[in-house]
């Protein structure tokens, strides 16, 4: 699948949303793959490719935290790029509207076709859940800015939804974690000071302040029971190296945390994931 490595890279940046338009619904695009459990290393995705030749989509469904939260990504043709992430209207079978997505449209470039990349949401995998526990197929419905208009038939969720919980929980299992405790913690890990404040004016990777150039970086702390960092992994990340390789050094040597607290009410490991965005001349965020 040439169109799934190509598709899917990551990018990142942020504007003032655009208008959405109503656009008139077209006949669902029925699947002309079936669904390929992908174990990345520090992810785990479902894809599946929708119609033929120029006007073929990839849907791609990921999981990389502990949380039920999925991201999702479409790559085709004919996607409007934004320039930052918009207000995109998303159904399914069962939810009429699943609340609060967004998502920012890119740009075709060379071989890489268009996308449409979500901001990750806790509400989506409640959508598709809510499908399969009524016993109903999936119909996707995504409207975007510029009347763009998609329909995925995507049938029964069931298998698919299983076979991410697994990878998932062989996720966490890798992390040197037990999944079952980890879902039932009762708190995750929490930083004991705001994470804007691991980090200072000159941890910004040198030159590239002036060049005005940023970047943007997901990264996995694993947290020990004494609320150390044990490990930093990136999970994903844009623009340049030295914006992940400053991000851990920053995050290992400063960040402390109050540890995961277990269902039995002891401290245990786990960990913290979240997206660091750095701006030339202005303040970090932290993205949930």
């Amino acid at each position: 699948m040439a169109m799934a490595s190509a598709g899917i890279a990551a990018i990142l940046g942020v504007v003032a949303p655009p208008i959405l338009y109503a656009a008139e619904p077209k006949p669902p695009m029925t699947p002309t793959s079936k669904w390929n459990m992908n174990y990345a290393p520090t992810e785990c995705r479902l894809l599946r490719t929708f119609g033929e030749g120029k006007d073929q989509i990839l849907l791609q469904i990921a999981r990389y935290d502990l949380r039920d939260e999925l991201e999702m990504a479409l790559a085709g043709p004919h996607i409007p790029p934004t320039d930052d992430n918009v207000p995109v209207t998303v159904a399914t079978t069962t939810v009429a509207e699943v609340p609060g997505i967004q998502a920012q449209g890119f740009a075709a470039m060379r071989n890489v076709p268009s996308q449409l990349r979500f901001r990750p949401d806790i509400d989506l995998p409640k959508a598709l859940r809510s499908d399969v526990a009524a016993g109903k197929p999936t119909m996707l419905t995504i409207n975007f800015v510029r009347r763009y208009n998609i329909q995925l038939d995507l049938g029964s969720m069931k298998g698919a939804l299983g076979a991410l919980d697994q990878c998932s929980d062989d996720l966490i299992a890798s992390w040197g974690l037990d999944p079952v405790q980890q879902r039932q913690l009762k708190t995750g890990p929490e930083p004991r000071e705001s994470p804007l404040k691991w980090f200072r004016p000159d941890d910004y990777p040198a030159g590239l302040s002036q060049m005005g150039m940023g970047g943007a970086v997901i990264i996995r702390l694993l947290v020990g029971a004494d609320g150390s960092v044990e490990k930093c992994v990136v999970t994903k990340a844009g623009g340049d190296k030295a914006f992940q390789d400053a991000t851990c050094e920053a995050a290992t040597k400063r960040a402390k945390f109050s540890p995961a607290i277990a269902a039995d009410g002891q401290a245990v490991r786990s960990v913290w994931i979240k997206r660091i965005n750095w701006k030339p001349g202005g303040s970090f965020f932290v993205f949930r």
